[in-house]
């Protein structure tokens, strides 16, 4: 029996990764009159698109802490943006930015659109803030809480992640909670603020809920398929519950990105303004190296071979 042959993927250096980051933002910031920031005085030298990009590869590189960041790569990155500020100065701007960075994101739906179909993933992931044995009280992260990851048996303070996948590995939306709400709670909010055209959505055992998917599908016509518990009466069959898990091992690939690469959980942010602006340019770094990937003729996912 032959093995199948393994595809290579394309190589790509740095300076196609920063073109094309910097053209995909400039792009979608030109397109938009909301997103060009009127100021008074003169014009900073590093642009608002030079601010973006950078925040992105940062992001895209693994690199969550700009002063190692900056130690390491501000000299490198002075080569394509020379009038590339001081530390501080960047972080403030790139937290002014943060909604702009999301904006950028969402101005790539109609590219992304056409690589996405009418089925998703869903599923959740922690992103701790503080440590879990010190005090709340004086905490700058007010919508934060307590609560429990079942799948790394771990008890945290901070936020909850809600993610939904495309089939090709692209982010459609997110959602960010506080810890305290079980899984499938705040599903409903979260389908009702999307304008998706999504008619069926996979979960894991955590949205095995009768209720929630009798809801979804009267209400949005959306069918929510999720395993079913190994105490339950009506169980699934069995290649039906492989099925389910295989689809899954998709947004399974992604939190594992997003944990591993873009350090989701490990922020180092001191407050839910830069938690925000973090998890903004994380989220938008992941699609853009999808767009990436798509652009360069490699797979969507290939996100390792882009921090370069």
């Amino acid at each position: 029996m032959k093995t199948p042959k393994k595809t290579k993927i394309k190589k790509v250096d740095k300076v196609t990764v920063l073109t094309t980051i910097y053209t995909v933002v400039d792009d979608a910031m030109k397109a938009s009159a909301c997103l060009n920031i009127t100021r008074p005085g003169v014009d900073p030298k590093l642009t608002d698109a030079e601010v973006v990009t950078i925040a992105i590869y940062q992001e895209m590189i693994g690199e969550p802490r700009e002063d190692h960041f900056f130690r390491l790569h501000s000299e490198t990155l002075k080569q394509y943006f020379p009038n590339l500020n001081e530390r501080s100065r960047y972080n403030r701007r790139k937290r002014d930015l943060w909604l702009v960075i999301l904006s950028v994101r969402v101005c790539l739906e109609p590219v992304l659109k056409a690589l996405l179909a009418k089925e998703g993933i869903l599923d959740s992931a922690p992103v701790p803030c503080v440590g879990y044995k010190r005090s709340k009280n004086q905490t700058r992260f007010h919508d934060a809480d307590y609560g429990v990851c079942s799948s790394k048996a771990m008890q945290y303070f901070g936020y909850k992640f809600h993610a939904i996948v495309s089939l090709t590995g692209t982010i459609i939306d997110f959602m960010l909670t506080s810890a305290r709400p079980y899984d499938n709670q705040p599903v409903i909010e979260f389908i009702t603020a999307m304008k998706t055209s999504l008619k069926k959505i996979f979960g894991d055992k955590a949205y095995n809920d009768a209720l929630l998917q009798q809801y979804l599908k009267q209400h949005h016509g959306i069918s929510l398929l999720a395993p079913t518990k190994d105490n339950q009466k009506d169980r699934l069959p069995k290649k039906v519950i492989k099925g389910l898990n295989t689809i899954r091992l998709l947004i399974e690939t992604v939190n594992a990105q997003l944990q591993e690469q873009f350090h989701l959980s490990k922020h180092y942010a001191k407050s839910q303004w830069g938690l925000f602006t973090r998890i903004a340019a994380k989220i938008t770094a992941h699609t853009i190296g999808t767009v990436v990937n798509k652009l360069c003729g490699r797979p969507p996912l290939a996100m390792a071979s882009l921090a370069v």
